[in-house]
């Protein structure tokens, strides 16, 4: 989109302040999101363009795209308009030098520079990239293109977005380039998609995100925009600035018949509108309505050649469109746009029904001469095919094929429009199921794997034979993604009773369907039994591939169910079986890595289970394998929390995070945000922490088996570290079964119960902890591994230590601390932690001191800032000085702090009251606190007093 010639802006005093701050606050930070709404033609395109030129003329860089109301079938449109001429302007050799990691996931979003580059250029490439790809790829760009400038991009008509662009959106209001990029959007008020207003209100109660709400004109600001006294037209437009300028353009009179856009605008409006296209010649009318299907922005020679004129006719009723002001010129040469989109609505709506009909299949047939994309065909067929076209039909298909991994959604669509077009006899029934087959797939990469269980129970109402059980096993992991594998489970059974009695590959399948749904539910030991009869029927019709892959399902359920010691070599076994098998082997099988990984994490192997992931993440990168990716994601980050690798675990989480709300599964979300919470607390952001957990435990879904326990354990853990340890202990003990800890796995309890003694030790209840601690005792002495014993002593420890038993108590911390040393070095250096603590309560000083010197040295170098302040403070105690935490040298203020907690710092070392920082920043007074219980716990400090020296010395210049 075009800036196009900008007047001078009436009125909206407020609003031009509120953009003005906007820019001020990108010049002096990373940037944001700015959200501009309000009710159809209230100026929110205007503000904009404002916004643009204010950009423009502080040097900032500006993109600029509008959603169109009739392509919302067009993948990456909005991004596509924004982007493209931008890259353009850059040219190839601008594009390379901008080093992006991963250009060909943007052939999608930026066609025009990046698809179908010359080979070997390393700009273009012709494969499909994921979503998530293409999110990551696009959060790079935009950060590049901010490094040497500031960067704004205004996104116009938002609720009109394409699916895909509107998931690449709600992924960058989520998480943000690092770096100077503003992202203004303009949408009408309360029309976003849920996932996008969800990301917003996140951002907003983040300070990341502001909204202007915009009003209509004043009657004096009215007459400022027309230039005379607005009449009656004031109160018939109610101050929108669209309708106030389309009254005055043309006076209001009877219409009779259809008025075009009624119900869209008011009557009145639509009237003028009516009145105004009626005066247009026939050629121009013409043209305009062809230009209406085109698109919008469109080229006068495809609507020529959809309104079947002539070059000369086509461009003397452009003259008299543009003479009309019903169209303008944009940015990119020889493209034409409407007035308003409010406009093309009238346009489109008032053609004849037969004559779109005809123009959208003479618009089909035009691109397909250019030789242009199959989905821009595509979105023209899906207004004008049949019943039984066949061409039509494969154009659908062949287009959702097309979209299917970078844009599901549209994919969906066209899948959804070839059915349509599918007779309903007899001998179509075979060919009607593989095609809702292929919508449910679409729906299901689309993140709706509610509508994709909906396609296949209707699909699987006539299905028979082959077709059938495929549809069967597809909506049994739909189930499992909605949180139903009680459903999944009985449909299964159905199945799997129908089928013949002796071994095949269908009954092996159906088998591992179930015990996947069995462990779902933690029922353990029918899980255990299904992979048991599955490995039977593999052995029997001698599949390689499966013997070796079936006993991870098994191998997974006797460890979560604390017996790892009745498989005796079965991990390693297991192990060196599905090393034996070849990458193409293994990419069908994927859920076996992560099931082997997950037992490996559950019996303390955290190097070994990282090898799995690794693998199977590699592997599902390359087989576009979404679903598997994120079992893999999620694992890791607390496998690579365990190693001390706790950036690389916040960054998997959040990929976990974004590949669940991709795929709309409610309890993988609710376990992606609970791992992400872990990582963040243990790096000692107890604010996001506090976040994630917290908008993962409002969500209402059902813990499976991928988070027993979870939100309330995560939420727990950070309300304790945000100096709420009371509501956490509650939180933990109603999440994990009380005392007994029966709504976790009976693996994880012994890490269940280290967790909670510590939090009720923090409130004082060491009685309880005692009683919390026997259960997870008793639970790593059925387990049977060192593993879960070491991690049963260190929670041993703290209690001795609270019982004033401190020797005992560093005997058992420094044994805990010498087994894990070589397999999980964050659990040793706790141990450590609690090994110096325990010394320095006996009267031991020196021991005490080299001990937590040990563990604050070990502690900082994994990053875990939370755990390394602790003893950071231990050894303040004991009078031995210990270098500062360390300092964000960008800003000469003390870190690890956001820019937002060391502006509060700053203030409340200046002298500041809680409720004077407030009303300086304009936030809450419970804001302002929430945000310094983050500080406090980040510099190692307990108060004012503390945190202004804090300050001091940091900001005292370096000795010589």
């Amino acid at each position: 989109m075009g800036l196009g010639t900008v007047g001078a802006l009436v009125g909206r005093v407020q609003e031009r302040g509120e953009l003005a701050a906007a820019l001020v606050s990108l010049r002096s930070g990373p940037g944001g999101v700015l959200v501009i709404e309000g009710e159809p033609g209230i100026g929110k395109t205007r503000l904009l363009l404002e916004l643009a030129h204010l950009a423009d003329g502080t040097g900032c860089a500006v993109l600029s795209g509008r959603a169109s109301e009739l392509e919302r079938d067009l993948p990456y449109a909005l991004w596509s308009e924004a982007i493209d001429p931008y890259l353009a302007g850059l040219g190839e050799r601008g594009v390379r030098l901008l080093g992006l990691l991963d250009p060909q996931a943007l052939a999608g979003v930026a066609p025009g520079m990046l698809a179908g580059s010359a080979p070997g250029s390393g700009l273009g490439g012709s494969s499909a990239a994921d979503r998530h790809r293409v999110h990551r790829a696009l959060r790079d760009l935009l950060g590049r293109l901010a490094a040497a400038r500031a960067l704004v991009i205004c996104l116009d008509d938002v609720h009109w977005a394409d699916p895909a662009s509107l998931d690449a959106l709600a992924a960058l209001v989520r998480r943000p380039p690092a770096a100077a990029v503003l992202l203004a959007l303009a949408a009408r008020e309360g029309q976003l998609p849920v996932a996008l207003s969800r990301a917003l209100a996140a951002a907003m109660a983040e300070d990341r995100a502001a909204r202007i709400e915009v009003s209509p004109l004043s009657r004096a600001e009215a007459g400022e925009l027309l230039g005379k006294d607005p009449g009656v037209t004031f109160s018939l437009s109610g101050g929108n600035p669209f309708y106030l300028q389309q009254l005055a353009r043309v006076p209001v009179r009877r219409v009779d018949g259809r008025v075009p856009g009624e119900g869209v605008v008011p009557a009145a409006v639509a009237a003028s509108l009516a009145s105004e296209l009626g005066e247009l010649s026939p050629q121009a009318r013409l043209l305009l309505q062809a230009a209406a299907v085109a698109g919008d922005p469109f080229e006068p020679e495809l609507a020529a050649q959809v309104a079947q004129l002539g070059e000369p006719a086509a461009l003397q009723a452009l003259d008299d469109l543009l003479a009309r002001s019903l169209v303008r010129p944009t940015g990119p040469p020889r493209r034409f746009a409407f007035r308003h989109p409010l406009v093309r609505h009238a346009v489109y709506a008032a053609a004849a029904g037969g004559w779109r009909l005809a123009a959208h299949a003479r618009a089909a047939d035009a691109l397909a001469r250019r030789g242009a994309g199959v989905m821009a065909v595509a979105h023209h067929v899906e207004h004008c095919g049949h019943v039984g076209d066949d061409a039509a039909i494969a154009i659908l298909m062949q287009a959702a094929d097309s979209a299917q991994v970078s844009a599901p959604a549209s994919a969906a669509r066209f899948c959804a429009g070839a059915l349509r077009l599918l007779p309903a006899g007899p001998g179509d029934g075979e060919r009607r199921a593989r095609m809702q087959a292929a919508l449910a797939d679409a729906q299901s990469a689309a993140g709706d794997p509610a509508a994709a269980r909906a396609t296949l129970l209707d699909a699987l109402r006539v299905a028979t034979g082959a077709e059938r059980f495929g549809l069967t096993v597809a909506a049994t992991y739909a189930d499992l993604w909605l949180g139903r594998p009680h459903d999944a489970r009985r449909r299964l059974q159905v199945e799997l009773r129908d089928l013949p009695a002796q071994p095949s590959r269908d009954r092996i399948r159906l088998r591992l369907s179930l015990g996947m749904t069995a462990l779902f539910e933690c029922d353990l030991r029918e899980a255990e039994a299904h992979a048991s009869d599955a490995l039977d029927d593999a052995r029997r019709i001698g599949d390689r591939v499966l013997v070796r892959v079936v006993p991870a399902l098994g191998l997974l359920a006797r460890v979560a169910d604390a017996r790892a010691g009745e498989t005796g070599g079965s991990l390693e076994q297991a192990a060196g079986e599905l090393d034996r098998l070849t990458g193409e082997q293994l990419a069908t099988r994927l859920p076996a890595l992560w099931m082997l990984a997950r037992a490996r994490r559950m019996t303390g192997d955290f190097a070994g289970g990282l090898a799995d992931l690794e693998r199977g993440l590699a592997l599902a990168a390359q087989t576009e394998r979404e679903t598997v990716r994120l079992l893999l994601a999620v694992e890791s980050a607390g496998v690579l929390a365990e190693l001390g690798r706790l950036k690389d675990a916040g960054e998997m989480a959040e990929q976990g995070v974004e590949l669940a709300r991709l795929a709309g599964s409610p309890p993988l979300l609710l376990w992606a945000q609970s791992a992400l919470s872990r990582a963040r607390l243990a790096a000692g952001d107890v604010g996001p922490a506090l976040r994630e957990a917290r908008e993962a435990h409002s969500s209402g879904a059902r813990p499976d088996f991928c988070a027993t326990g979870q939100p309330g354990w995560s939420l727990g853990l950070a309300l304790a570290a945000s100096g709420e340890p009371e509501p956490g202990a509650q939180m933990m003990l109603q999440a994990l079964g009380g005392a007994e800890l029966r709504l976790v796995l009976p693996a994880e309890r012994p890490a269940a119960a280290a967790d909670l003694v510590e939090v009720l030790l923090a409130c004082d209840r060491p009685d309880e902890a005692g009683q919390v601690l026997a259960s997870g005792e008793q639970a790593a002495a059925r387990a049977g591994t060192d593993w879960a014993a070491m991690t049963a002593s260190r929670a041993r420890a703290a209690l001795l230590l609270a019982h004033d038993q401190p020797t005992a108590a560093a005997a058992a911390a420094a044994q805990v601390a010498r087994a894990a040393r070589s397999r999980a070095p964050v659990t040793a250096a706790r141990a450590q932690l609690l090994h110096g603590t325990a010394l320095a309560a006996a009267g031991d000083r020196p021991a005490a001191i080299a001990s937590l010197i040990a563990a604050e040295s070990a502690l900082d170098g994994f990053g875990t800032v939370r755990w390394r302040d602790a003893a950071v403070r231990e050894l303040r105690a004991l009078g031995h000085r210990v270098r500062r935490p360390a300092r964000d040298t960008s800003s000469g203020t003390p870190g690890p702090l956001t820019a937002r907690e060391r502006e509060i710092a700053d203030l409340v070392a200046a002298g500041r009251t809680n409720r004077e920082v407030a009303g300086q920043l304009v936030l809450s007074a419970k804001t302002i606190e929430a945000h310094l219980r983050n500080i406090y716990a980040k510099l190692g400090v307990r108060s004012r007093v503390e945190l202004t020296r804090a300050v001091e010395q940091d900001a005292r210049p370096p000795a010589g």
